[in-house]
């Protein structure tokens, strides 16, 4: 009987060992857990095996873990279920980031699931060994890693090149492990007597200070990086601001100088739309610098024209004022009128087309897409209206641009200068 304690003792002592330390993490607002194990040896030498779990609900499609501060250039294991109550895990690289990870044959070689992984009770879960894993030290207390997933039906599929759906804004999380405190004892699945698994119910985030960065987020680890309400702030707050000025604010304005031919409303209403328009661009600039996409990635396009047509829409009000300096001498509209007018519509359709080009980066809803295209023709077909109206209106009158005779000199100014503005 003494012999048997002793030996029972030693087996309880060496499964603490073996799972006591484990290093976990949690997202903020509820998500995966991901836990990390590092055998001392590993630690010791800097080189060898280390053990992760990713563990989800079953309600989620895929979920990921990644070594690596962000996407580009990262090592990252992707989990999803195989359709026979079991999982697949595919081991890939981020590349340049912000497109899907490719399957990496060499990073595949180093990975083994283990014992325990399956779907059972709800739960979606992957005991992992690598071997060699790429870590830059074993001995860090802040080794930063990435975490990403996607809820949706079941992938049941056991091709590790399975082309998976992009995960959103909210489902991303930058965080650092303390490998310190990540050490077991014993080189062999740690998993087999731990609880770090979640329920099948997402796991809800510790009491923090909320949006702010260096949230806890389980034992051993701190997520760092823009908080994705924070992301989702900047989103919704660039996308309608660009939308209202580039679709109504910039296009009243000139529909008012067609309409009243006040180069003075015109002026004022402009000058609203640009600090809109400088409010705008410097959200999107942020927003770009949160997500990664500034000139680069998916966002190249998008942020590229973006930034060309901001600088052309700064030089817009210039032309504007030497074109007012101008008519004030010559009382009547000279090259830089047309050039204003032209360049200023010009200006308007691909504004808008980039504002698509947005839409279509956020991922935004196809409904989203429908009412802002809808709400662009219909702001195009009423400018159209408007100045062919007027055009008409004065060809019918034989009147000619150039006629200023029954006008007060306000109105006079105006209609030289603006009529049928385009900007």
């Amino acid at each position: 009987m003494k012999f048997l304690s002793i030996a029972m003792k030693l087996i309880a002592l060496r499964i603490l060992g073996c799972v006591s330390a484990l290093a976990t993490f949690s997202p903020s607002g509820g998500g995966p857990t991901y836990s990390l194990g590092i055998p001392s040896t590993t630690e010791s030498t800097g080189t060898g095996n280390i053990y992760f779990q990713l563990s989800a609900p079953d309600t989620y499609q895929w979920v990921a873990l990644g070594i690596g501060r962000s996407m580009a250039g990262a090592y990252i294991f992707i989990v999803y279920s195989d359709g026979n109550g079991n999982v697949t895990i595919s081991a890939r690289t981020g590349g340049q980031g912000h497109v899907e990870p490719m399957v990496d044959e060499g990073l595949a070689s180093k990975v083994q699931l283990l014992e325990g992984s399956g779907i059972t009770g709800g739960v979606m879960k992957a005991n992992v060994l690598c071997t060699n894993c790429p870590l830059t030290s074993t001995t860090t207390t802040s080794s930063p890693w990435i975490a990403a997933w996607n809820k949706g039906s079941p992938i049941d599929s056991t091709s590790t090149s399975y082309s998976i759906n992009q995960h959103g804004d909210d489902s991303y999380r930058q965080f650092t492990y303390d490998l310190t405190s990540a050490t077991i004892t014993s080189d062999e699945n740690p998993f087999l007597s731990t609880s770090t698994s979640p329920s099948a119910t997402p796991s809800q985030p510790s009491s923090s200070s909320g949006d702010s960065a260096g949230e806890t987020g389980g034992g051993g680890s701190e997520e760092y990086g823009t908080p994705a309400s924070t992301i989702k702030a900047y989103n919704i707050a660039h996308g309608t601001i660009m939308g209202i000025t580039m679709v109504i604010l910039f296009p009243l304005g000139a529909i008012a100088m067609t309409i009243f031919g006040k180069w003075w409303l015109h002026a004022a209403f402009q000058v609203f739309s640009l600090v809109m328009l400088i409010i705008g661009f410097g959200l999107g600039v942020k927003l770009a610098m949160f997500k990664d996409y500034l000139f680069k990635n998916q966002g190249k396009t998008h942020t590229s024209f973006g930034l060309a047509l901001f600088i052309l829409f700064l030089i817009q009000p210039i032309i504007g004022l030497l074109h007012h300096l101008a008519y004030q001498k010559q009382h009547a509209r000279g090259f830089l009128g047309y050039i204003h007018i032209w360049y200023g519509r010009a200006l308007l359709i691909l504004g808008i087309i980039n504002g698509g080009l947005g839409l279509q980066l956020a991922r935004n809803t196809r409904g989203g897409e429908i009412i802002y295209g809808l709400l662009a023709g219909l702001v195009a077909l009423t400018y159209l209206t408007v100045v062919l109206s007027k055009g008409l209106g004065k060809f019918v009158g034989n009147k000619d641009v150039g006629e200023y005779e029954d006008k007060d000199e306000d109105e006079d100014e105006g209609e030289g200068e603006g009529g049928n503005q385009g900007g």
